[in-house]
């Protein structure tokens, strides 16, 4: 079941001249402080630690950095959020965050985080992006992480992508949002999935339908 949203109702008719826009220019806002003081802090940490490497990009709580974390225990995976109120609260039933070594959550903002990161030469294994604001009205476009200019640093970091939303408008603009970049991507509607985050179990239980998009940004078509 779709989620009744206002506004736009059919892929947007400027998204590849938007995507290809970002893709051609190089984005010149200055990083934040408090992300780049983030990123230098967490960066020894990730290049010694003798892992593969995984994202869990706007992680909020993050409990589907810790879910990853125990589904990857060979990886380390680094959850980022924005948000130092989000990366304070746990659901409770949680196991002890301090059990596993293999983890860590950083306070940066991802549009800045993903610029470091690319420049810094780091390849994830895999990238996770769930539940992303889908900013649903047309005018919002370029807030989504497909339209933003953030989307050249999140292909520059490449690994496996993975996406998910309740919104199936969302997950069809990020697949041609992807094939304008270069990029095959699939997608499909999750019929019995493991439930990760506080949103998407709250989305299951409402009926809506929910999205996974998988893109292997290492590989051009």
């Amino acid at each position: 079941m779709q989620p009744r949203r206002p506004g736009q109702q059919q892929p947007h008719p400027d998204l590849e001249a938007i995507v290809r826009n970002h893709l051609d220019a190089p984005w010149r806002r200055p990083i934040a402080d408090h992300s780049a003081q983030a990123f230098a802090e967490i960066r020894h940490r990730v290049e010694t630690s003798g892992r593969s490497l995984i994202l869990d990009s706007c992680c909020g709580t993050g409990d589907s950095t810790r879910y990853l974390a125990a589904t990857y225990p060979q990886a380390l995976v680094v959850g980022v959020d924005k948000s130092a109120s989000r990366l304070s609260r746990r659901r409770s039933g949680d196991h002890d965050p301090d059990a596993a070594d293999n983890y860590v959550l950083v306070r940066a903002d991802v549009n800045d985080f993903w610029r470091l990161a690319a420049d810094a030469g780091w390849r994830p294994e895999r990238h996770f992006l769930l539940y992303p604001n889908p900013y649903p009205k047309a005018s919002q476009l370029r807030k989504r992480w497909y339209g933003s200019p953030a989307f050249a640093a999140l292909i520059d970091l490449g690994g496996q992508l993975t996406v998910r939303t309740n919104w199936g408008l969302y997950a069809e603009e990020f697949v041609l949002a992807l094939q304008a970049a270069g990029f095959h991507a699939s997608q499909q509607v999750l019929a019995n999935p493991t439930l990760i985050t506080a949103f998407e179990t709250k989305y299951f239980e409402r009926g809506h339908d929910l999205y996974e998009l998988v893109s292997d940004l290492n590989r051009r078509c």
